[in-house]
């Protein structure tokens, strides 16, 4: 085998990606025709089969000498492919969940973008909108009749928000383009607006279901998503030993604060919010950002595209706060951008958007989370691992993982709110991990897994039993912490002087399986070993 054929065995898998999820390639900067929406079919698991036969094959036969950065796709490419695969092969189902149809009606891009000549892109968004309704009909149709209970209500609330976004497409053209709503754009959004509100009632109709995977098949899936071999008794071991370690982190600054608990101290953070817009607040709190990272030098923080923080639409439905990764393959790069919310008076800000919280945002979002993290990633050879965000245990862990170190490294000291503030994020996400391996394993049921979510974090009712309905079902939410843990234990073999190069060879993997990024990071630590020993003998390369 050839470096040629290993290359061609991963654009393959690209292509097939791009080919069958038309919203990642354009979100990537990638808008051929005839790919504006998906075509309704199952899980293609042979030709999944075939395709990871060869990734495997190239991969067993590349030589020890072998580029890192051609190792890290092929085992990227290789867990895309497990991934897919993992639900129809073994799960039994094998058409794709509805969110991942509803991925296909965000539109956004076409107004937005500079990828063609606005008429030809008022053009190709008239004729997406015009696709939808036939694309969710046949959706709905391939759901069946029970849906994991988690990821049946995020696809309701999801359809019926974007049903909301697509009603509103007229106005926005309207308003940023004049002239070209009114040609086909109004009637083909009202009906795609409709048929999303079709697809809500659908899938609202499905009936709950439980979908518990049991111990074996946990572990078989965070082998195939993440490369991890560890037995998920250990992984639970450790996500309980790290609730510990947050709530007796709670416990002492609770104590300096005078308040008699964590729940005391959380009731602080609403009350210190500032009299500035979110979006001029979190401006400023990510310029101070990069310089402390600056200071430190225990990360690079250097980056080409700028970030710009926006305030999100009322209609928008969606994530707290969002991070809009710019095109990664287009021709003109847009800033990246950070879509906040702005509650209307101190009140609406005190819960989630206080002072404290904000900071803890800009860390995780921007210095030195994922801003710094995709800019990295782009400065790189690798399609695949900047172009399809499918693997959050390494690029959540780390967005997670660099709040802790902002905090070990003083950005907290004399602001105990800020301590208060990362130590509420970390005891959630512990939660939401061991909820989801607790679950799924059997050791605990939804009743209990709500019961100890509310004792831990003060949830109300409610958004306990939310939260313990999504993360069981989709596990994204479980990798925060799952993610920060992992990273963690490679730091732990890592020299103080070493650091700022070992979180700079993280940042730059990309998206990819935290085992690949483990073997990234080793390959990248052997290849300065080799280097530096050839420079001290004087041998040239």
């Amino acid at each position: 085998m050839s470096m040629q054929t290993a290359t061609a065995a991963v654009s393959e898998v690209v292509e097939h990606i791009f080919e069958r999820y038309p919203h990642v390639a354009r979100r990537a900067g990638r808008h051929d025709p005839g790919t504006r929406v998906p075509v309704v079919e199952p899980i293609p698991v042979a030709d999944l089969d075939r395709m990871l036969a060869r990734l495997r094959r190239e991969l067993a036969e590349l030589p020890a000498t072998a580029d890192p950065e051609l190792c890290a796709d092929l085992d990227a490419a290789a867990h895309v492919l497990a991934g897919e695969r993992f639900p129809a092969a073994e799960l039994d189902r094998p058409f794709r969940g509805p969110r991942e149809w509803l991925a296909a009606t965000d539109v956004t891009d076409y107004p937005r973008g500079t990828h063609a000549p606005l008429a030809d892109r008022m053009t190709a968004l008239r004729d997406h909108l015009t696709r939808l309704p036939d694309l969710l009909t046949a959706a709905g149709d391939a759901i069946g009749p029970r849906l994991p209970a988690g990821e049946r209500l995020c696809a309701v609330e999801q359809a019926r928000a974007q049903a909301l976004q697509l009603a509103d497409v007229e106005r926005q053209v309207a308003l940023d383009h004049p002239g070209y709503a009114a040609d086909g754009i109004s009637a083909a959004a009202t009906a795609a607006s409709a048929a999303c509100r079709a697809f809500a009632d659908r899938v609202a109709a499905t009936a709950p279901a439980t979908a518990l995977h049991g111990p074996e098949l946990l572990d078989e899936f965070l082998r195939a998503t993440q490369g991890l071999d560890q037995p998920v008794a250990d992984l639970l071991d450790a996500t309980l030993s790290e609730v510990d370690r947050v709530l007796a982190a709670l416990a002492a600054v609770a104590a300096r604060l005078g308040v008699a608990d964590r729940f005391a101290a959380f009731d602080l953070l609403g009350g210190a919010v500032s009299d500035q817009p979110v979006t001029t607040a979190l401006t400023g709190i990510m310029a101070r950002l990069r310089d402390f990272w600056a200071a430190e030098d225990l990360v690079s923080v250097d980056t080409v595209v700028p970030l710009e923080v926006r305030r999100a639409p009322r209609l928008s439905g969606g994530a707290l706060v969002e991070f809009g990764i710019s095109a990664p393959l287009a021709q003109e790069r847009q800033p990246h951008i950070l879509w906040v919310p702005e509650p209307e008076g101190a009140e609406g800000r005190g819960e989630h958007l206080n002072d404290p919280m904000l900071e803890v945002i800009a860390v995780h979002e921007a210095f030195a989370g994922h801003y710094v993290q995709i800019e990295a990633a782009s400065m790189g050879p690798s399609v695949l691992r900047v172009c399809v965000p499918w693997f959050p245990g390494l690029t959540e862990g780390w967005a997670h993982y660099v709040e802790e170190l902002a905090l070990e490294h003083g950005l907290a000291e004399g602001r105990p709110l800020l301590e208060v503030a990362q130590l509420r994020f970390a005891l959630e996400a512990a939660t939401r991990l061991a909820v989801y391996l607790s679950v799924h394993m059997g050791r605990m049921t939804f009743a209990d897994a709500v019961t100890r979510a509310i004792t831990l974090c003060g949830w109300s009712p409610e958004r306990a039993a939310r939260e313990v309905l999504i993360v069981v079902s989709d596990p994204v939410g479980a990798m925060y912490t799952l993610g920060k843990l992992r990273i963690r234990q490679w730091r732990e073999r890592v020299a103080a002087p070493e650091l700022k190069r070992f979180h700079d060879r993280l940042v730059r993997c990309g998206s990819a399986p935290l085992s690949t990024a483990s073997r990234y990071h080793l390959d990248g630590h052997a290849a300065a070993g080799a280097r530096s020993t050839s420079e001290s003998s004087g041998v040239r390369s």
